[in-house]
């Protein structure tokens, strides 16, 4: 156990260096802090949160030291980070005159060109660092190189990068972090079963290549490893919040629903109410045909995302299931008012209005969908089917012309306009657009009997079909 009197003198040195240091900033008074004393103040700064402050003391550093080749890097990284990529640049060509060899000046310049879009000199940069660079520092490189790789979407390069950066660190959080995302990117499942089952062999608790290992079971469908896997995390860092959530996906789906439901809900107290399950939670329930508990949660996810239009969909799908169709529709159409392009949510409208014979409402969402995209064809053809149920003979016809118009020449916009035509008395019209269809595809004149079989069946389009039929 360490001495609390050291502690404590440690904390009052702490406390003199801080109070120090502002009396510089305030008066300007002068004061001779050691390399040491400086890094410990801005660390102090940099923990609390305070950039400015701790910029301040790179500043004082390098006018008290200026061949200081760490607090030029530290500068940069406050420069990087305010977006002055050109002077970051400037310092870190002064710290490699003192340095050459300071792997953090690479791997900042690294940084300024990636977020520049010069990933191929950033590339460049790396591959420098790694001639240079101590065993112990090329695995920083290799997962600083993964995200060139990442951005450049060559992701079997990104993999292969942490994979050598783990092989030279088994315990790269960096790299572990980075390569959950790459694994599932790449689909390496086996690979990264592999991997993280030898990384746990020399590093039997580190936690992250457990959570990984599960994750890669998970890819492979192997749900019961998966969970071995998880609660090895668990164990070891149960604060680990996101190890949860994924159980919990497991969980979800082997459908052991109040298991999946336990673990969302750990997972929403690990993070300290900053990750919201609620939505999860209420699919649970749902899928339990609880369906109280699950409006509780959907709404309750609503809330805390109000543009989170599934969640209205998924109440009013609650309500369905209970034959509860008005306050099902209210639901879909708050849906859909947040997501108005939602094919899903506009054809179950279509659904339960077709349910509840609301022929008006029917036909208010068929034209939404067919404007919503116009590039369906079966979208038009149950909109004109509909009207044709409905008798709507003139409509079935300027929605034909506006279909060809939007979507294109299909035939079955023909063979329904040539009966629609029959329909309204223009029968010598109809036999012409009749044969014109016959000639586009003769096949597709079935839609004739399935549509309007006392057309079809009519001796004048019979005879049409038949002569085209010969042909």
């Amino acid at each position: 156990m360490m001495d609390p009197e050291f502690n404590d003198r440690e904390f009052t040195e702490m406390g003199e260096l801080i109070e120090l240091f502002e009396k510089y900033l305030k008066s300007n008074e002068q004061h001779f802090f050691d390399e040491d004393s400086l890094e410990r103040i801005l660390e102090y700064y940099e923990m609390r949160n305070l950039p400015e402050r701790a910029e301040a003391v790179a500043d004082y550093a390098i006018n008290q030291n200026p061949y200081s080749s760490d607090f030029l890097v530290r500068k940069a990284e406050f420069l990087v980070n305010r977006k002055k990529y050109n002077e970051a640049l400037d310092l870190l060509d002064k710290a490699y005159l003192f340095d050459s060899h300071e792997i953090d000046i690479y791997l900042l310049r690294s940084d300024i060109y990636i977020e520049t879009n010069q990933p191929e000199k950033a590339e460049e940069i790396l591959f420098e660092a790694l001639e240079m660079a101590d065993d112990e520092e090329k695995d920083a490189v290799y997962a600083e190189l993964s995200d060139i790789y990442e951005i450049q979407e060559n992701f079997d390069k990104a993999f292969d990068c942490l994979a050598k950066a783990l092989s030279i660190n088994p315990s790269s959080e960096d790299a572990l972090y980075k390569l959950s995302h790459i694994v599932d990117m790449t689909d390496k499942y086996d690979e990264s079963v592999a991997l993280h089952l030898a990384i746990i062999e020399k590093e039997p608790y580190a936690w992250l290549a457990w959570f990984n290992l599960g994750r890669a079971y998970m890819g492979l469908g192997l749900y019961e490893k998966a969970i071995e896997s998880f609660e090895f995390v668990m164990a070891i860092d149960e604060n680990f919040d996101l190890v949860y959530r994924d159980a919990a996906d497991v969980y979800y789906r082997i459908e052991n629903f109040e298991k999946a439901i336990s673990m969302f809900e750990q997972a929403h107290e690990k993070s300290g109410g900053y990750e919201d399950y609620s939505f999860r939670i209420g699919l649970c329930y749902e899928r339990l045909e609880n369906y109280k508990s699950a409006r509780f949660h959907f709404r309750k996810a609503a809330r805390q995302d109000p543009f989170l239009s599934e969640a209205y969909f998924r109440i009013g799908e609650t309500y369905r299931q209970e034959d509860r169709f008005e306050p099902a529709l209210v639901n879909y159409k708050k849906a859909l008012k947040l997501d108005d392009s939602n094919e899903d949510y506009i054809c179950t409208l279509i659904s339960i209005y077709k349910m509840l014979d609301r022929d008006e409402d029917v036909i208010f969402y068929l034209k939404t969908l067919v404007k919503t995209r116009p590039d369906i064809l079966s979208y038009w053809l149950d909109y004109i089917i509909y009207l044709m149920e409905l008798a709507k003979y003139e409509e079935v016809i300027d929605v034909i012309h506006d279909a060809i118009t939007l979507s294109g020449h299909y035939p079955e916009y023909f063979y329904l306009q040539s009966a629609a035509l029959f329909n309204t008395g223009k029968s010598r019209e109809a036999i012409s657009v009749l044969e014109h269809a016959l000639t586009m595809d003769y096949s597709r004149h079935t839609i004739l009997y399935e549509v309007c079989k006392e057309v079809a069946m009519r001796p004048e389009f019979q005879k049409v079909i038949g002569l085209y039929n010969a042909n």
